[in-house]
C-alpha cells in the first residue's frame, strides 16, 4: 500500500470514529509524534563520532574503562 492510499484510509476510519472517541484518538497520535521527535534527536548524533582520528578513539575508549573500572560510586549505587 502507498502512502497516498493509507492516508485516504486513515482519513475515511477517522471519520467513522464516535466523537466520545476522538480525544483518545488525539492522545494517540501526540504518543506517536512524541516519540518521533525522540527518535529524530537520538538520530541527530548518529555518525558525529564518524571523523574522530582511531587512535584517539582507541584513547577515549580506554580511559573510559579504566574511569569506570577506578570509579567506587557505581559500586555503591
Amino acid at each position: 500500500m502507498n502512502e497516498l492510499h493509507l492516508r485516504q484510509r486513515i482519513f475515511k476510519m477517522i471519520g467513522k470514529v464516535p466523537p466520545d472517541k476522538l480525544s483518545d484518538l488525539l492522545e494517540y497520535i501526540t504518543t506517536l509524534e512524541k516519540s518521533m521527535e525522540k527518535q529524530s534527536k537520538v538520530l541527530s548524533y548518529a555518525g558525529s563520532w564518524n571523523n574522530i582520528d582511531d587512535s584517539a578513539f582507541d584513547e577515549l575508549t580506554t580511559e573510559l574503562i579504566s574511569n569506570r573500572s577506578r570509579s567506587t560510586r557505581r559500586h555503591n549505587e
